[in-house]
This record gives structure tokens, C-alpha cells and sequence, in this order.
């Protein structure tokens, strides 16, 4: 069976660096036509069989007719947020899918939640041509950064209840590769595991592949000696800040490739190209704006920066998403071929995703994201990227103070001059007073999924 599935890739096939190249290199205007026929199906069929979507439609005063160009729908369709669906969850009690998922319960696959770090996990459900659907989203950037079917996927990652890599399983499933999971094992394990299988990728966040690093160096273990070449991230912006992505690079001796996903709408912009700097979204399967947090309007410039709205054409998972609001931070291109050089026409997020709209922060008057200083503090010599941001309040303004470890090559008695010197470069990046407390090496916690870098006791003031 196995040899048969990888047959269907031949020479050619293989030696190509598109895993669909007509999809790669539509032009923009057949790119749109293709998103405002699924749109179109989408909002029509959202609109006879999902209530939540009718009842939202109806309150605009919206219909599936009104929408004949993409102008109608980025103008005329109403943004949902993740408030909404919980609204919809909670309502529903025993059966949190009632009311937005149209595919039934009978026809679920798989059933995750999200996180919860920030309150009631949001349930959501997956059919299984959703997961081939997510699974080939992930081929496009794994094929063009050299993964084949002959390759072996180390998955460290715990596959529990929340999505996160489950949608790079399947996609690796997928493309026909052998998978080994890490699920289970100690940071130990998983260390002695990729010596002894030899992947060729590794699946992680950016945070957990450097605590790998430091657990490596602590067994005598050097990973850049290992078969490892490439490794896959999400979840945090780690690959787009340089010292982290040296980092990893160094220390692994592999490409590094990032994944943006959302998990509401199983939604996945991926790395084509190690050395562009950015991520395009998968436009076969999605379709992606900018607006302006404060009007919702759509911003068409190249190389605005906005908040990214997110449409789906999956219409079975995890019920159907039309004009999500994302609360991500991106700088948006309308062709990637216009900003590095390939082939590839799909529009291009410069430097990942930047910052998200609800962490910003009012410190002394002037309007700080939390992400966009992480770029500046880890540059400077001595610091690292484990870090932590804590958030108070002092006389109605937010006050920020970064706790950071410092690099173990530093002597104690060099604190307290790095810690004036961040205090320093972030007082003339960002025009603002940030307090640093230094932190002896490796005193934070580490994770397996997403680091917790943001702590918030503004309310507890």
C-alpha cells in the first residue's frame, strides 16, 4: 500500500518544486474569481442551513444575492469575532456545535477545544474531508521546502484536546511521509528519540525546539549533528525574530519554516520559501483581508499593516468561517512575487504575523504591542528569548516590566549593565520606560506548546 501511494509521485512530480502548480501561479484576477465563487457558495449555504449566520445576515440586512463581487462581501458582510461563537456554545449547553456547524454531529472526525488560558475552551469539530482538506494546506509550504514522501516527521507534540500539529499530521498522513510521534515522552526522550530515528523533520513550537536545545547540551547531545533539516513551527512568532531563528538554525543545523493557523477556522498561511521573510496564506482553501481595527475598513494598499480578517472554503470545518476577525497584526502584500523572488502569486505576509490588536498596551501615553519590542530586546548582547511580560497599572496608565534570562556565558555581575542597557535601547525604540528584571539562565518555565510570555494583573490593581 505504501509503495503504491508513493508511486503516484513520479520523477518529475518529484523534482518539481510545486505540490499543485497551477494553484501556485494563478494570476491575481483568476485568484479572485476563484475566491468569489466559493464565497458566494459559502455564504448561500451558511445562510439556508447555519442559524447563527442567518440570524447575523438578517440583522445587516444582507442577503446571498447581495454578494456579486468581492467589494459586496468585504463591504456588505458583517465581521464575526470568537465572542460571538461562544455566545452561540453556551446557549446551546449539551450540544455546544448546535447552531453553527452544518455538518452534523454524526459526521464529526475528530472534536478539540482551544486553549482556554483566557476563559471557557471553545469546542470545535472536524470532519474527514476537513482534515484532508488542512492536510494538503500544509503540503504546499512542506513540498516547497523540499519535504518529500520518503521523509520521516518527528512530531513533538503532546496531540491532546487542543488542534495546534494534529493539521501537520495530517498533512504529512497526507503527502505519504512516516510519522513518529513524541507524544508521551519527556524532553529527554524525545531528545534520545530524534538521535535515534533520524527524521528528517522535526514539528515543535520555536520555544520548545531551543528548551530541546538546552536539554541536548545537557545530555552531551549535539542536534545539528543529527538527520534533521528542516523544522516546522507555530504558534508564536519566534522564526521572524532573528536571534531566535539564528538560534534554532545554529543550534539544529536545519531550515527554519513557519505556520500561522488559527484554530477557529482551522486556518493555515505557511512558509514557501525558508529565506523570504514571511508566510502567504493557502489560497486554494482561504481567503485573506486587511482592515483597519478601529473602522473594519478594508485596507488594499501593498504593505499595509491591519488586522487580519480570515475566510475559510471549508465549509465542514469547524462549522463554516466567513469574515473572522482574527485580532492578528500583519503586513499584507497582494503578491508574493512582488516582494522575493518566486513564482508563487498568493498574497504574502511580511514578517509573520506582527502583533495581535488586543495586547496593546497604553504605557505613558504612547501605544506599545508587546511583540514588536521582542525583535529589539533580544538583539541586545547578553539577553535571550526566554522572557516574560508582566503588565500593571499605575495611576490609569499600564506599566510594563519584562523579566529576562540572561545568556549563561554572562557573569552575574554584568546584570545590572545589561539591564541598562535594555532599559536604554527600549526607551529609544519605543519612546517609553520599560522596566527589566534579569534572570538567571534557564529560571523561567519552558513548554511544550505555547510559551505564556504575556501576564496581565491590570485587573487585580
Amino acid at each position: 500500500m505504501r509503495d503504491t501511494f508513493r508511486s503516484r509521485y513520479n520523477d518529475a512530480a518529484h523534482d518539481n518544486e510545486h505540490w499543485n502548480e497551477h494553484m501556485e501561479t494563478m494570476s491575481r484576477e483568476d485568484l479572485d474569481e476563484l475566491h468569489l465563487r466559493r464565497i458566494r457558495r459559502n455564504v448561500e449555504y451558511a445562510y439556508e442551513n447555519v442559524p447563527f449566520y442567518r440570524e447575523i445576515y438578517d440583522d445587516a440586512g444582507v442577503e446571498p444575492a447581495d454578494i456579486r463581487t468581492l467589494e459586496d462581501f468585504n463591504t456588505k458582510v458583517p465581521i464575526i469575532d470568537k465572542p460571538e461563537l461562544m455566545r452561540i456554545q453556551r446557549e446551546h449547553g449539551g450540544d455546544p456545535f448546535r447552531g453553527r456547524d452544518p455538518s452534523g454531529a454524526e459526521h464529526h472526525l475528530y472534536r478539540f477545544q482551544t486553549s482556554g488560558t483566557t476563559g471557557e475552551p471553545l469546542q470545535e469539530a472536524i470532519t474527514e474531508p476537513a482534515t484532508k482538506a488542512v492536510g494538503d494546506a500544509w503540503n504546499y509550504g512542506f513540498w516547497r521546502c523540499g519535504v518529500r514522501p520518503e521523509d520521516t516527521f518527528y512530531f513533538a507534540f503532546p496531540f491532546g484536546t487542543f488542534l495546534g500539529f494534529w493539521s501537520a499530521y495530517w498533512g504529512a498522513r497526507r503527502l505519504g511521509a512516516t510519522v513518529r510521534s513524541g507524544a508521551g515522552q519527556s524532553t529527554e526522550e524525545r531528545v534520545k528519540d530524534i538521535v535515534n530515528v533520524d527524521p528528517d523533520v522535526v514539528v515543535m513550537t520555536p520555544t520548545y525546539a531551543m528548551y530541546l536545545l538546552e536539554k541536548a547540551d545537557e545530555m552531551g547531545v549535539d542536534l545539528a549533528d543529527t538527520s534533521v533539516r528542516l523544522t516546522v513551527h507555530a504558534g508564536e512568532k519566534g522564526p521572524f525574530v532573528d536571534s531566535v531563528r539564528s538560534r534554532i538554525e545554529e543550534g539544529w543545523g536545519a531550515d527554519v519554516s513557519d505556520t500561522y493557523g488559527q484554530s477557529e477556522s482551522i486556518y493555515i498561511a505557511t512558509t514557501m520559501n525558508v529565506e523570504s521573510g514571511g508566510i502567504s496564506p493557502v489560497e486554494p482553501y482561504y481567503y485573506s483581508t486587511v482592515v483597519d481595527p478601529a473602522t473594519d475598513e478594508v485596507i488594499e494598499e501593498d504593505g499595509a499593516r491591519g488586522e487580519h480578517i480570515i475566510t475559510a472554503h471549508i465549509p465542514t470545518a469547524p462549522g463554516l468561517t466567513l469574515r473572522y476577525r482574527s485580532h492578528d497584526i500583519v503586513e499584507m502584500y497582494h503578491d508574493a512575487s512582488d516582494v522575493y523572488d518566486t513564482d508563487l502569486t498568493w498574497k504574502f505576509f511580511k514578517g509573520g504575523v506582527l502583533d495581535r490588536t488586543d495586547n496593546m498596551l497604553t504605557i505613558r501615553g504612547t501605544n506599545v504591542y508587546p511583540r514588536a519590542i521582542e525583535e529589539i530586546m533580544t538583539g541586545v548582547p547578553g539577553a535571550t528569548p526566554h522572557y516574560e511580560i508582566h503588565v500593571d497599572r499605575e495611576s490609569g496608565n499600564d506599566r510594563m516590566t519584562v523579566k529576562m534570562e540572561a545568556d549563561p556565558e554572562l557573569d552575574g555581575d554584568g546584570y545590572p549593565d545589561l539591564r541598562d542597557e535594555l532599559r536604554a535601547e527600549m526607551q529609544e525604540a519605543v519612546g517609553v520606560g520599560i522596566d527589566f528584571e534579569i534572570q538567571t539562565p534557564r529560571s523561567l518555565p519552558r513548554y511544550e506548546l505555547k510559551s505564556r510570555r504575556f501576564f496581565d494583573h491590570r485587573d487585580q490593581a
